[in-house]
């Protein structure tokens, strides 16, 4: 005998009502979804309704409730499935060279794939005199070139570019009180173009701008500090400044940055560090002297939250250390973001040969894949939209800079688009720059108010994270692309979660 009990039972708080009874149970829901309004939700029953782990006994249904009393929302889970292609994003991955000052279009680096790019700074000419004011206007257009091309450059100001030992052993450079002069003259154009500058090299002491072999002592403790301190204090609270030493960046904080401390706008937490001979030998051409352990160990305890990158040189043949296993090695551990393109080319070549090349393209810097996303397919105009989704850093690195994130709502009909801000700054989870390798899987979880302006109908959601700076936040060319398959907006800089939402009337 056939009996139907009273009671609605709720499977994971959806919109899926399964009447718990005996044979003709699954008639009975399909039945009650036909008349309630679900009868698209009747090709779920087959995939649910064997599984009670997930069942929550539910209030009796009262005749004559309204239907949005009666009727709750489910989370439906979409999985991701990750790409092995190459791409570009910003702020990381090979970078090209440029002459920023006598160029006049860089597009062709990003038409390479190139999102970043190095530019030597030549100040040679002004050893003995301040920059005039026709210097610092053909660089602030220079800069607005970058922004045009859609890139980022990583500038570095010398006075010198030695092509021989005996040139580096006495770079010349100027006094101490006229390079801080030229500091503060470049401070207006760095400012106001910061959002074209993907980090700042140190530069102005010695020889290539590597602070060592001054010829006017500018490599001594001191002045080192004082420059420093002028670059920090040139550009703005949002970008970092790199050295060349990591003996030097220990010098002025001898304890290694840790995550409490990191992207709040400290000096410490403004200093990263370039690597100019990186697996030249042991100690990297002199790079992590004297303390060799030491520095090592202090540079990857930092470098978690901070640029770092560099190229590859060739200073000791016999004792190269760029085979393919620790490349990769030293890559991970101290978190590179950028390397040089075109130098140094044998190991380039070697990597290529030995089959990591490819593998280290896309790992430098961050490269974040979706796991999952779980959203309430339907929400109310008055309710917040509940869901999350789980994100993975399967890169070398973060994102060093700040880097907004908020969801898309666009509407299926009318194509408007809908943005609900979901970055929290400094938030482990909510601000990307914790999106560390190391850390795994992160689950962002979202309660956000749906805007009072979207009207009632279908929604496709996206999340979006792009350059929080006015002039690049709707490019999307400067918004980070996601390893995933099927989810990539080129014309929007938008990522796909595959999925709609219902806004009720």
């Amino acid at each position: 005998m056939n009996r139907y009990p009273s009671w609605l039972w709720t499977i994971g708080s959806s919109t899926l009502m399964l009447a718990i009874g005996c044979v003709s149970s699954n008639h009975l829901a399909a039945s009650i979804l036909h008349r309630r309004g679900y009868a698209n939700d009747l090709p779920k029953i087959a995939s649910t309704a064997t599984s009670t782990k997930s069942l929550a006994l539910a209030k009796p249904l009262v005749r004559g409730a309204s239907r949005t009393e009666e009727k709750p929302f489910y989370k439906k889970i979409v999985n991701y499935q990750p790409t092995t292609a190459e791409f570009p994003n910003p702020e990381r991955g090979f970078y090209g060279n440029i002459d920023l000052m006598g160029g006049r279009d860089f597009s062709e680096n990003r038409t390479k794939g190139q999102t970043i790019v190095s530019a030597v700074i030549r100040l040679d000419e002004y050893r003995n005199r301040p920059l005039p004011p026709a210097f610092l206007s053909q660089l602030d257009r220079q800069l607005q070139l970058v922004r045009t091309a859609g890139i980022k450059v990583i500038p570095r100001f010398t006075y010198n570019f030695p092509n021989s030992a005996a040139e580096m052993s006495q770079a010349p450079d100027p006094n101490l009180n006229l390079t801080i002069e030229h500091i503060d003259r470049l401070k207006p154009i760095l400012r106001k173009n910061a959002d074209t500058i993907a980090v700042l090299q140190a530069g102005f002491i010695g020889a290539w701008g590597e602070w060592h072999s001054s010829r006017s002592g500018l490599d001594r403790p001191q002045p080192k500090a004082k420059i420093l301190a002028a670059l920090l204090t040139a550009m703005p609270p949002n970008r970092m400044v790199q050295l060349r030493y990591p003996n030097d960046i220990k010098n002025n904080y001898p304890q290694a940055l840790t995550i409490s401390s990191a992207f709040r706008g400290s000096s410490q937490a403004r200093v990263g560090f370039h690597n100019d001979c990186f697996l030249a030998n042991q100690s990297d051409a002199g790079t992590y002297l004297p303390d060799l352990a030491g520095l090592k160990s202090y540079i990857s305890k930092t470098a978690p939250f901070v640029a770092v990158g560099g190229e590859t040189c060739q200073a000791t043949p016999t004792e190269h250390r760029s085979d393919c296993p620790t490349a990769v090695a030293e890559l991970a551990r101290f978190q590179w973001s950028y390397l040089n393109a075109n130098f140094y080319k044998p190991d380039l070549d070697r990597w290529r040969q030995e089959g990591c090349y490819d593998d280290i393209s896309k790992k430098l810097g961050y490269r974040f894949q979706l796991i999952r996303s779980n959203f309430s397919p339907q929400v109310q105009r008055d309710r917040q939209l509940s869901g999350s989704f789980t994100i993975q850093n399967v890169g070398y690195a973060s994102p060093f800079n700040p880097r907004n994130l908020e969801l898309i709502l666009r509407h299926q009909q009318t194509g408007k688009v809908y943005r609900i801000p979901i970055l929290k700054p400094l938030s482990k989870t909510h601000d990307p720059r914790f999106w560390l390798p190391q850390v795994g899987e992160v689950s962002v979880d979202i309660q956000a108010k749906v805007p009072q302006s979207a009207p009632p109908g279908s929604y496709e959601l996206l999340l979006n994270l792009p350059d929080p700076m006015p002039k690049l936040a709707s490019r999307p060319e400067y918004s980070i692309r996601l390893a995933n398959q099927e989810t990539w907006e080129a014309k929007t800089g938008f990522n796909s979660l595959q999925r709609t939402i219902q806004l009720a009337k």
